[in-house]
């Protein structure tokens, strides 16, 4: 199974909070009683794959499945969108800014999951079946590692790391508090993501092992 990244798209809104000298001396650089708890929320799109069967075993071409190369009867190609929106809020103080987060929406899905079966086979036929159930399997090996991992998205957001009503980091201006929300937002969910990704090819190279071959093959009498 092949899988890609896909766009990553980032959007940050920010709201601004003014404090007098005499008052911004007294609180420190804290946010507002009025600003509420960082909220996070973390949605997941599993996506319905997409049954293609137009391309030829010539078109598919040939891969090298271990350690030999072999015909490509069918493929399954998934393309995993991240995204997120960030609220952060800033508040002058004295010669610096103090900024926090207010809220996170984070989004995974798959932006592309698409089936290719060989077009030599037809649909219903026993080959065209035994290569679907097989790519099948990569699919919901795909679909099913997106939930754990929207935990751990939510736990790694509600970590120290990021900044928040209770907790505010200060910068020099309000450009490097909007580049330092970018930031520890990047380390925060690229780890994760990498993980994800590693844990998924290790998963998929499960499916492909040569007794699974090796079953898939026997259903069928003609190949």
């Amino acid at each position: 199974m092949r899988f890609r990244y896909h766009l990553l798209a980032l959007a940050l809104a920010a709201v601004w909070f003014m404090a007098t000298s005499d008052s911004a001396t007294a609180a420190g650089c804290r946010a507002p009683r009025s600003a509420p708890d960082f909220d996070v929320q973390v949605n997941i799109d599993v996506g319905e794959p997409a049954v293609h069967n137009h391309l030829s075993k010539a078109q598919l071409g040939t891969s090298n499945l271990h350690g030999r190369r072999a015909q490509v009867l069918g493929n399954a190609q998934a393309g995993l969108e991240l995204r997120w929106s960030i609220q952060y809020q800033v508040r002058e103080w004295r010669n610096v800014y103090c900024f926090w987060t207010a809220s996170a929406t984070v989004e995974i899905s798959y932006r592309q999951l698409d089936v290719n079966i060989a077009s030599d086979y037809e649909p219903g036929s026993c080959q065209y079946e035994a290569i679907l159930d097989h790519e099948f399997e990569h699919v919901a090996v795909a679909q099913n590692i997106l939930q754990p991992y929207a935990q751990q998205i939510r736990q790694a957001l509600t970590s120290l790391a990021i900044p928040t009503a209770h907790l505010p980091a200060t910068a020099n201006s309000p450009e490097i508090a909007r580049e330092e929300v970018e930031e520890v937002f990047r380390r925060t969910l690229f780890p994760v993501r990498d993980q994800m990704s590693q844990l998924l090819e290790q998963q998929q190279a499960e499916v492909d092992t040569i007794e699974n071959y090796r079953r898939t093959w026997r259903r069928c009498r003609k190949w």
